[in-house]
């Protein structure tokens, strides 16, 4: 669920850690040489772009150097496809990552994972969640691993990719947003829409607390009247006095090229009926989880919380 103005002030520099294992001299590349030597054929293939990633049969790519300062790394356009989707969502589930990209198969998806964790690009945490004390795997790029990437000019539209781990405690709500992401992406294609970027509730708490900060020593008529303004320039909705800032904003731009944008909120077994409605007072779409245990597992599946829902 997102957090209050209030409630997460200490957090704005946490999604970039200085984790994972950095950089990887030429000389300490694994099986020895250097990273450009290993896997030089790759035997996957996937078309250019995010969103040709399947027919995990025809899918075969050379892996190309990239120079880092005094270091070569390497990936494939499939392993960097991935480590762009992990960053855009700064969290994600290494089940996701595996259906998405690979189609399910694990071999490829277990190769590709060990490579880039090898080469310090990305990480693997292992949680622990709900009652159960279920075990969930995900992923999130290192810090080296977004440099990398914004050095190849990938990200377009002003898309935001981050590194590192978020609190214990929020990593599994921010790795089951994927879900509700492609429920809502698959309705905004089906009206032959297309997405253009996405944006995490902690970029805007990023920009908002960069302003309120500013106005905090000057009174409470000061810092509500900026809240306003705020909430016109990032079309935000205002609650009670407060600032709503949804979990996920999807931009797109519909089938007649218009530009449009939809706030989702994914709830959890947190959340109480009177916080849904203020949540859809706010004017979000609202997606909960269902959680199914596999052994010591744990499933999710995104679905629409829908009206009837809310007014139980």
């Amino acid at each position: 669920m997102s957090r209050g103005l209030d409630d997460e002030r200490s957090e704005r520099e946490q999604h970039e850690p200085e984790t994972g294992p950095g950089r990887v001299p030429v000389s300490l590349a694994p099986g020895g040489g250097s990273p450009s030597s290993q896997g030089k054929s790759h035997p996957y293939r996937v078309e250019d772009g995010w969103d040709l990633r399947r027919d995990e049969s025809s899918r075969s790519r050379e892996r190309s150097d990239i120079r880092y300062g005094r270091h070569v790394y390497n990936w494939s356009e499939l392993e960097r496809a991935v480590m762009l989707e992990i960053g855009r969502f700064r969290t994600m589930d290494q089940d996701d990552i595996q259906r998405v990209f690979y189609g399910g198969v694990e071999r490829p998806f277990r190769d590709d994972l060990r490579h880039l964790a090898g080469q310090g690009l990305l990480e693997r945490r292992s949680i622990t969640v709900g009652k159960n004390r279920d075990i969930r795997h995900v992923l999130v790029l290192s810090k080296l691993g977004k440099k990398l990437l914004n050095r190849q000019g990938d990200m377009q539209n002003g898309q935001a990719i981050y590194a590192g781990f978020v609190k214990p405690s929020e990593a599994s709500h921010d790795a089951s947003i994927y879900r509700m992401y492609e429920a809502e992406a698959k309705e905004i294609e089906g009206r032959g829409g297309s997405i253009r970027r996405i944006v995490l509730d902690f970029e805007f708490k990023k920009k908002v607390y960069a302003e309120l900060n500013r106005v905090g020593d000057y009174g409470e008529v000061t810092y509500a009247r900026r809240q306003e303004e705020l909430a016109q320039l990032y079309d935000l909705p205002m609650v009670d006095g407060k600032l709503a800032l949804p979990d996920l904003r999807v931009e797109y731009e519909t089938a007649v090229g218009d530009r449009a944008h939809i706030d989702l909120e994914l709830a959890t077994e947190h959340y109480r009926p009177g916080h849904m409605r203020q949540k859809t007072r706010a004017g979000f779409k609202l997606y909960g989880v269902n959680t199914t245990s596999r052994g010591r597992r744990a499933g999710w599946e995104g679905r629409e919380i829908t009206a009837d829902v809310l007014a139980l």
